[in-house]
């Protein structure tokens, strides 16, 4: 039984044992985009770890308790979680994560929930699930794969749960585990407009460092808006970008650190580079058929890296009311919409 998939090998035809997130690194790794070198941690683990320490009738109890009311839900979340991570990472999991992990060469990376549905048109499972940056060492990476698996039963998740009516037996988490980009500027990109829907339009949105200080609200990105066709620029944004998260070696953690000021108000994107993207967008879009919602990160060296795909769906699930603040970053609009909760490893 696989355990653990190179993400070359994470195919459509195996959605249901590696997530939505893996199926969409896949997408981009067959059209030759790059994408940082990773693997997954397949929902095979998963159940054989739910088997193997006997939580399934503790877990099906929580989450019928979740469904009494908003309280018992986050108590049931906590009281779930813990039965995750209050254990060790079984052997099999660690020795299958200790073999792919010497293969990447163990460098830093992030380890990313990939649910089974996540990421889906419908995006129903999107974003209620966790993330950990800059995790160091095959045993952090096999206990933040348990942290991610706890993550399946999210407060958002049980309520999802409820809605449905659906089994948690039936429930699977897949878990992406990457290198780790060291981001000198990162955002994401969309393939149209994203106030007015209009399809011939790439948007890109950037800042300095990694997309936590967009998430926090704590700066504002850079816009960026591109001509589908032509890539010629229709408008561009420069935003006062005075926070960037980085890895800090001293501290061995991602830490906040000041932009200087004669940087905070320049773009931090050339306009060849922001075309390069639009491009990969433009190609992403007319093969998958659908306009895109993509993640990016950019190196000390200046190499760009596609790190997340999924269908877009702040355009197509809108309310039918105008949108209260056309200017809100679309990162923090994508994020605060999907709850993304996003950890940083200590």
């Amino acid at each position: 039984m696989d355990y653990v998939l190179p993400l070359e090998h994470c195919g459509r035809s195996v959605l249901d044992r590696v997530g939505g997130k893996a199926v969409g690194l896949w997408e981009l790794l067959r059209r030759g985009l790059p994408v940082p070198a990773g693997f997954a941690v397949t929902t095979h683990a998963y159940r054989e770890f739910v088997r193997s320490e006997r939580l399934d009738r503790e877990i099906r109890w929580w989450v019928e308790r979740a469904r009494e009311s908003v309280d018992a839900q986050l108590e049931a979340s906590r009281r779930i979680g813990q039965l995750f991570t209050e254990r060790r990472p079984p052997a099999f999991l660690t020795e299958e994560v200790a073999r792919a992990y010497g293969q990447l060469g163990e460098p830093p990376v992030a380890v990313r929930s990939s649910a089974v549905g996540e990421d889906a048109r419908t995006a129903s499972f999107a974003g209620e699930h966790e993330s950990y940056l800059w995790v160091c060492g095959y045993e952090e990476v096999a206990a933040s794969v348990l942290r991610c698996w706890a993550s399946l039963f999210s407060p958002q998740a049980l309520s999802y749960f409820a809605h449905l009516g659906a089994d948690p037996a039936e429930a699977a988490m897949g878990v992406v585990v990457q290198h780790m980009v060291d981001a000198q500027v990162a955002g994401v990109m969309i393939t149209l407009d994203p106030v007015t829907g209009d399809p011939s339009q790439v948007t890109v949105e950037a800042s300095y460092g990694l997309g936590l200080a967009v998430v926090g609200g704590e700066v504002t990105p850079d816009r960026f808006a591109v001509d589908k066709v032509t890539l010629e620029a229709r408008s561009s944004r420069v935003g006062h970008k005075t926070v960037a998260y980085r890895y800090d070696p001293s501290q061995g953690r991602v830490a906040a650190f000041p932009v200087p000021e004669e940087m905070a108000g320049q773009p931090c994107l050339r306009l060849e580079q922001v075309q390069q993207l639009a491009q990969m967008g433009r190609q992403l879009e007319r093969e998958l058929g659908r306009a895109q919602d993509v993640e990016w990160a950019l190196d000390g060296d200046g190499r760009l890296y596609l790190v997340q795909t999924r269908p877009e769906t702040v355009w197509s699930n809108r309310p039918r009311a105008p949108l209260s603040n056309p200017e809100e970053p679309m990162l923090s609009r994508i994020l605060r919409s999907m709850r993304i909760p996003m950890r940083i490893a200590d």
